[in-house]
């Protein structure tokens, strides 16, 4: 089964027509204590003339509100688990327009190597060492990763450690002509253990979405049905002129 990365979901949560779910999720309850105390039929005189409605709607509108639920609890373990980096910056466009200087991308990548997992921290290791961004040193350092970055003259430097071994990573790439290509490049690799980052609360906001979805379409078929109905009599009245 497909996970869906966080700046999937990030895209996802941010179309406005869902947020029509939030609405009927906080006024429902409101509006079903109100209609609660009136009777049904609700008589209603117009014009002297005695008419009954009755409150029924033509859906069932617990499942709506359940499936709003689930999408509210969606959008709440998205915005618990998605990373702040995942949530600043969506693109490199998004990166580049708060100006950071290329140092900036070591302190995103102590961030990430904080909470990242043995497979992360492996596959950023594997993916800089492979593009030469990423160096290992023969000084064997005490801790996983170095409390803070350093700055340097010329770069700003961490050190940590992956299956027992020792590697530098600093910024900027110390190469002519190479500077604003490696900035991209390496913003891209920290935003891909990011955005891959947390599985089990990926996971979760899909099951929840699921569930969402299922209830909702059989909101949307009841409307179907019911307005069909309405439809059909009324196509077979004309046929009958």
């Amino acid at each position: 089964m497909k996970i869906e990365r966080w700046e999937d979901y990030q895209t996802f949560f941010q179309l406005i027509i869902l947020r029509y779910l939030i609405v009927w999720f906080s006024l429902v309850p409101v509006i079903a204590a109100l209609v609660s105390q009136l009777p049904d039929p609700l008589p209603i005189s117009l014009s002297g003339i005695q008419y009954e409605i009755s409150l029924t709607l033509p859906f069932h509108w617990q499942l709506l509100w359940i499936s709003s639920l689930f999408f509210v609890l969606a959008l709440g373990i998205y915005k618990v688990y998605c990373p702040k980096f995942i949530h600043k910056y969506n693109n490199f466009s998004d990166y580049c327009s708060y100006k950071h200087h290329p140092r900036w991308l070591v302190w995103e990548a102590h961030g990430l190597l904080k909470i990242a997992d043995k497979k992360q921290k492996k596959k950023l290791r594997d993916r800089l060492v492979k593009k030469k961004y990423l160096f290992e040193i023969d000084q064997d350092i005490d801790s996983e990763l170095c409390d803070e970055p350093i700055v340097e003259e010329k770069q700003t430097e961490i050190t940590f450690k992956v299956d027992g071994r020792s590697y530098k990573f600093g910024m900027p790439i110390i190469e002519n002509g190479t500077e604003n290509e490696s900035e991209k490049d390496i913003f891209y690799e920290i935003f891909g253990r990011y955005s891959e980052s947390r599985l089990l609360a990926r996971l979760f906001i899909k099951i929840f979405l699921g569930i969402s979805l299922v209830l909702f379409l059989i909101v949307l078929g009841q409307h179907i049905c019911t307005g069909g109905a309405f439809v059909w009599a009324w196509a077979t009245g004309l046929l009958s002129l």
